[in-house]
């Protein structure tokens, strides 16, 4: 993909330059397995025997002349065998791989019980591992690809250590199973991208649906296949009540803390065992399963022997980066771990990422990490309007709102000077186009009569030309005046960790640091940087009433430049 001419040197910063695809070289000819000729290929179906349970497992195999040719195996570990297994096997069987599909444990025609990314898949997905790794019909290397559950499964996998597994490529897969349902202890509903790759009148992403929709789409049906051996074994083991009820107890909690139930599905705290080699994929507009989960991995990822990260566009949403060039190199990281094709794919730059400006996509970006210095813009109070300033001004000590239960971020940000349930603190207009890369954080003090509240913060691009006014009591005259960059959520109960409650006192100020999605995003000289905060935005997440008679008002306090926003910037060109 082409830089737009525009920012096609203005970028080159941070240790990122626009780069081609690595050249498709390789050692071993396509379609060729130690010497044989593919030429076909054999589906078979295998019961494997687990700790936990029997799994499923089924493989689409290399043959040459008739007969099966060993070959590294590309493994998938997925719930979603309804939909299909193996579909792109006629990719890679030519290309001299066996590729398999099994089902997660309790789904499909898999027995034992659906754990929802505990134990139990972990274990699972190790014995599945080992047991192919051991076969005739394998050079006992194994590769683990997909995306959404099917890359989450990769993680589970990993931070076990199964013998046999020589890389993983997890795509928009959760790393740590909170943060699908939460973010800083708020359960989330609907998560429209209003303000992004969806549109207005989104369809719901992911959000009040799960776990109900795993556990009851993925576990109750009972396996298919009713002429093997063991099927009535394992339709009793699929019906019998496994862990349905702690699973909806744990997802829907409103007050969730973060104990030994979220642990065991946390792989982010185990990745810095992991050794092999791992490409770690996502978009930045992936508010599904959240770019964050993507983001942590690969931070975590310390002792990997080479983890790369490749992000698309903040346009693009749940899935695959966009464009041919992230499935190229995928072909060339399988080839390069699983068949020792000598094509460079390892010294790849550790980050590829797709920036992105109000208008869509701007191009890949490749390099080392950038490192962004913080840019802070202090939260006050300039000429009667909520400003964001480069200094701390001193002038009224605090500003309010009234939590109300219904706002939504769709409207707020159409309307950023209207509204008395939220506050929107507005920049000067930007001298130059400024490149946000990584993680903003509002470090808020706040002001409630009563022990907890909520803070549900958005960071918008906000174009004044498409704008109808500059005042109180104006609207948008075009939505794409405002574009979302990213969002942050917090219970206040939960600002010293999600493991354990702590409230706050009535009428006194709370400091609490709500850190907002990672994102990359150019901002575009003119703009200006708006930040929404309020206590609750629908069409993102459950609010949260408070019980019995308490004061709505909430106070934001930023006297002696108390409350800021920190803005991660790793480049600023006139």
């Amino acid at each position: 993909m082409r830089l737009r001419p525009a920012l096609a040197s203005a970028l080159l910063v941070g240790g990122m330059v626009a780069a081609p695809v690595l050249a498709a070289t390789s050692t071993r000819a396509a379609g060729r397995v130690d010497g044989a000729k593919i030429d076909g290929s054999l589906t078979r179906s295998y019961y494997v025997p687990t700790r936990d349970a029997t799994i499923y497992l089924e493989v689409v195999e290399p043959t040459s002349g008739g007969k099966v040719v060993p070959a590294p195996v590309i493994l998938t570990y997925s719930p979603y065998s309804v939909l299909g297994r193996n579909g792109d096997a006629g990719h890679w069987v030519p290309l001299g791989y066996a590729r398999a599909y099994a089902d997660v444990i309790g789904t499909g025609d898999s027995g034992g019980c659906y754990d929802y990314g505990g134990n139990r898949e972990k274990r699972t997905g190790h014995d599945v591992v080992e047991w192919i790794a051991r076969q005739a019909w394998t050079t006992g290397k194994v590769g683990m690809l997909g995306g959404s559950y099917d890359g989450t499964t990769q993680y589970a996998t990993a931070v076990t250590h199964p013998h046999g597994l020589a890389t993983i490529v997890p795509e928009a897969a959760i790393s740590r199973w909170y943060d699908y349902a939460y973010a800083g202890g708020i359960r989330y509903t609907d998560t429209d991208e209003d303000f992004g790759n969806e549109g207005p009148g989104a369809a719901s992403d992911e959000g009040a649906d799960t776990p109900l929709g795993f556990d009851f789409g993925f576990a109750i049906p009972p396996p298919m296949d009713v002429n093997a051996p063991d099927w009535q074994q394992r339709v009793a083991s699929t019906i019998t009540p496994c862990d349905e009820l702690q699973h909806t107890g744990a997802a829907y909690n409103m007050t969730p803390d973060y104990d030994g139930f979220w642990m065991d599905r946390d792989y982010v705290h185990l990745l810095d065992t992991v050794h092999i080699p791992v490409l770690v994929a996502s978009n930045w507009g992936d508010w599904n399963v959240k770019q964050k989960n993507g983001w942590d991995a690969y931070h975590a990822l310390t002792s990997s022997t080479c983890r790369k990260m490749y992000f698309g566009t903040r346009w693009a949403g749940h899935g695959t980066p966009p464009g041919d060039d992230y499935g190229k190199t995928v072909d060339l990281w399988f080839a390069h771990w699983l068949q020792g094709a000598d094509n460079g794919v390892q010294r790849m730059p550790d980050v590829t990422s797709e920036t992105s400006d109000d208008k869509g996509p701007i191009g890949y970006l490749s390099g080392n990490e950038p490192k962004p210095r913080k840019m802070r813009l202090y939260l006050g109070d300039k000429a009667g309007s909520w400003t964001l300033s480069p200094r701390a001004l001193h002038g009224s000590a605090m500003a309010s709102f009234t939590q109300t239960g219904t706002n939504t971020e769709a409207f707020a940000a159409t309307h950023p000077y209207a509204g008395g349930s939220y506050l929107a603190f507005t920049s000067p207009a930007l001298t130059h186009d400024v490149r946000v890369f990584g993680r903003p954080v509002l470090h808020l003090w706040s002001t409630v009569q009563r022990q907890w509240v909520t803070v549900t913060p958005s960071l918008l691009d906000f174009d004044p030309s498409r704008y109808a006014g500059a005042g109180p009591a104006t609207t948008a005259s075009d939505p794409a005046a405002a574009v979302a960059l990213t969002r942050g959520w917090l219970d206040s109960r939960y600002r010293d960790g999600l493991d354990h409650e702590v409230a706050t006192t009535p009428g006194a100020s709370t400091e609490m640091n709500v850190k907002l999605f990672p994102t990359d995003y150019t901002v575009r000289k003119g703009h200006r940087l708006v930040l929404l905060v309020q206590s609750e935005d629908l069409d993102w997440a459950i609010a949260k009433p408070y019980p019995g008679i308490a004061d709505p008002t909430v106070q934001i306090d930023w006297s002696k430049g108390q409350s800021w926003l920190d803005v991660p910037v790793v480049h600023s060109r006139s």
